[in-house]
């Protein structure tokens, strides 16, 4: 039969088209491997050094509230805007996320917000958090535990894509994979996992935010560009708040900067600094929920210490100031420093050249 022989040459002819194709496969691997060491390396050289501050983006916020923040930022000098925003699991055991909530900012607040900065000239950073919706939960994001940890991951990791990808979409700088999540940082292979998919996702650069007490010990560090820290170490105690002794408590913690950064080659940068402007700001600079008298001038010696230690620290890699909400003023306890002695601080910082475009 005329059948016979092209039978016969189908295992030839498979092979053959198996050779072809095989190189192909390969080269489209091979090369979508090169384009994530590519980008790595290349933002990692270029790492930006941003000088920025932070403005909270909530889901109840006016309309009017972060436009006013924006234009607060340019006016001080102000080149880079990182918007940080809420979203809620419900307790800290939780194994699925995120659940609905009215303070967390739609994708539509999101995305005009991040396009109103950029109209406005300013690169951008997007830092999600993940918050606890129960009130009555005592505990704090960097104390969740899963029931179900793998399934928390998937949840985490569906919910931080769909953010990378509107920040593609939106051209946002640095984009955030995580904040403060110190329990859950143990598991390193989770992680790389789902800065692998940010990374298909997002060709910017990409950070997370360690807190200042547990920042050495990030496992995935190394596939970032820059590590971020939250810096709200306490500086006064009730005895001695001289100020002096504010920049002492800092010098130990900028040696740890030095030498982890000499010792693992990763850039270092502040992600949030900040102090409320109430009367335990510099004892408990963390403490958002404490009710006590305004002091402004307390807020701006805390500021002054940090620019004291680090504003010519050639290893510090960056720093974004927390952080613009609500209105200000000598009366406002909160992080704020429009309207307070801290705003002619930066103002000046800025002015010195430190904010300037790199």
């Amino acid at each position: 039969m005329k059948s016979g022989p092209l039978l016969s040459m189908a295992p030839i002819l498979l092979l053959g088209l198996l050779f072809i194709s095989l190189p192909q496969m390969g080269s489209t691997e091979t090369r979508q491997r090169g384009d994530q060491e590519a980008h790595a390396a290349t933002a990692g050289q270029h790492w930006p050094k941003p000088t920025g501050v932070t403005i909270l983006l909530m889901g109840e916020d006016p309309a009017e509230r972060f436009s006013t923040n924006l234009q607060w930022a340019q006016q001080v000098g102000f080149r880079w805007i990182q918007i940080t925003f809420p979203s809620y699991q419900s307790r800290f055991d939780s194994s699925s996320l995120p659940v609905e909530d009215h303070r967390s900012p739609s994708l539509t607040q999101l995305s005009r917000a991040i396009d109103a900065a950029r109209n406005a000239g300013m690169q951008v950073a997007l830092q999600p958090l993940l918050l606890l919706q129960d009130p009555h939960d005592p505990h704090w994001r960097g104390q969740l535990k899963p029931i179900e940890p793998k399934r928390w991951f998937r949840h985490y990791q569906q919910w931080i894509l769909s953010l990378a990808q509107l920040a593609q979409r939106h051209q946002v700088d640095l984009f955030f994979v995580g904040s403060e999540l110190s329990s859950l940082e143990h598991d390193s292979e989770s992680w790389l996992r789902i800065i692998k998919d940010v990374r298909h996702s997002f060709s910017g650069w990409v950070s997370y935010s360690a807190n200042w007490d547990h920042w050495q010990q990030i496992g995935f560090a190394s596939q970032l560009d820059a590590l971020g820290l939250n810096g709200y170490i306490p500086l006064a105690t009730t005895n001695d708040d001289r100020d002096e002794a504010l920049v002492a408590r800092w010098l130990p913690f900028r040696s740890r900067i030095h030498r982890w950064t000499r010792d693992s080659g990763i850039p270092v940068f502040f992600s949030e600094l900040g102090f409320p402007s109430h009367s335990l700001g510099l004892q408990e600079p963390w403490n958002h929920t404490v009710v006590a008298a305004a002091d402004p001038v307390l807020q701006a010696r805390g500021y002054q210490s940090f620019l004291d230690t680090f504003s010519t620290d050639p290893l510090l890699q960056g720093v974004f100031f927390y952080a613009l909400h609500m209105d200000g003023g000598e009366h406002d306890p909160s992080y704020t420093p429009a309207g307070k002695p801290a705003e002619e601080l930066l103002r000046a910082h800025l002015q010195r050249g430190t904010g300037e475009p790199r």
